[in-house]
């Protein structure tokens, strides 16, 4: 790791161990074990469905003909999670290793890499109207916060505007982007044939928005996902103070992004959250903690098969 994400990471479990101290151990404790092993396989099995959706939503802005199969970009989505969360790889590590699981399935290194970042434009689109739902139920929820619920949701639909814009005059940056890849051949190499990838899919524009509905619902999910963590807790919690826990912790691991995991901002993200609607400390760290132990479960059957599938291509790369 880079030594900002070994900083991150310290800090990032330091926070923990305040929480956890804060919160009381023993009321944690309790937490979990209401839950118990039967609600962690439940959540897990739940989860898969979820981890199918997300692969078939960037299956259907980089399938064609000859691009690897539905499966194949499932099984790709589920290594890119499993490695950003089980790993001590920033979220951006996950990306990489989810584009290389996609070369593994036969996907050219361009057609990879760029269907990857269009996945991700996607899924970063279809989280903001989830924020802003979260921040406008906040906002009825407790109307003491819906000033703050205002300006957030203000900032954040500004930000979209500029990145509308700047991808509308986005002219000189191909020029300056061009007189680089000029100096490096291959890398130009590289950038001619992503680019087509890109203008390839993007011109799917039934594609795209069909993508983007299948991220939104996914997001969805994850609300359903932590209603179910409490239900399974012995917690009484809405569907609606559920998602408006998931979708703004889910924008503070979105801008925390360097942070290996986000160990520290989720849990801190849930505490607080979770204060607002009464629920205690600990159940919010057990929520955290629970979430954690279920990605973990899923990437021990998820990064053998990925380790595998790179054993299987060590023959042919030496003989090349």
């Amino acid at each position: 790791m880079k030594p900002v994400a070994v900083a991150a990471f310290i800090a990032g479990a330091a926070i923990v161990v305040v929480l956890v101290l804060h919160a009381g151990i023993p009321v944690l404790i309790d937490a979990l074990a209401a839950l118990g092993l039967t609600g962690l396989l439940i959540i897990a099995v739940a989860h898969v469905p979820i981890m199918a959706l997300l692969g078939t939503a960037w299956w259907i802005v980089g399938r064609g003909a000859g691009r690897p199969s539905l499966a194949h970009f499932i099984w790709a989505r589920a290594v890119r999670d499993a490695s950003a969360e089980a790993l001590p790889f920033s979220q951006v590590g996950g990306y990489v290793i989810g584009a290389r699981a996609l070369v593994l399935s036969g996907a050219s290194a361009e057609w990879a890499g760029t269907s990857t970042l269009l996945d991700l434009i996607l899924e970063l689109a279809a989280k903001v109207p989830y924020i802003l739902a979260g921040l406008a139920l906040l906002a009825w929820f407790r109307p003491r916060l819906s000033g703050v619920s205002a300006v957030i949701a203000m900032v954040i639909c500004a930000a979209v505007i500029a990145g509308w814009l700047q991808q509308r005059s986005a002219g000189w940056m191909a020029g300056i982007t061009a007189r680089l890849f000029r100096h490096w051949p291959t890398l130009a190499k590289f950038h001619r044939e992503a680019s087509t990838a890109f203008r390839e899919m993007t011109a799917r524009r039934g594609a795209i928005r069909k993508s983007a509905f299948v991220h939104f619902l996914c997001w969805l999910l994850g609300a359903g996902e932590t209603w179910l963590v409490f239900w399974l807790m012995h917690r009484s919690v809405p569907f609606a103070p559920a998602l408006v826990i998931d979708s703004l912790v889910g924008a503070l691991r979105a801008v925390s992004f360097f942070v290996p995991g986000a160990l520290g901002i989720q849990e801190g993200g849930y505490v607080l959250l979770c204060g607002l609607f009464g629920l205690s400390p600990g159940a919010a760290l057990a929520l955290s903690l629970a979430r954690r132990a279920r990605d973990l479960l899923l990437a021990g059957f998820v990064l053998p098969s990925w380790q595998w599938a790179e054993g299987r291509a060590l023959p042919g790369r030496f003989k090349s």
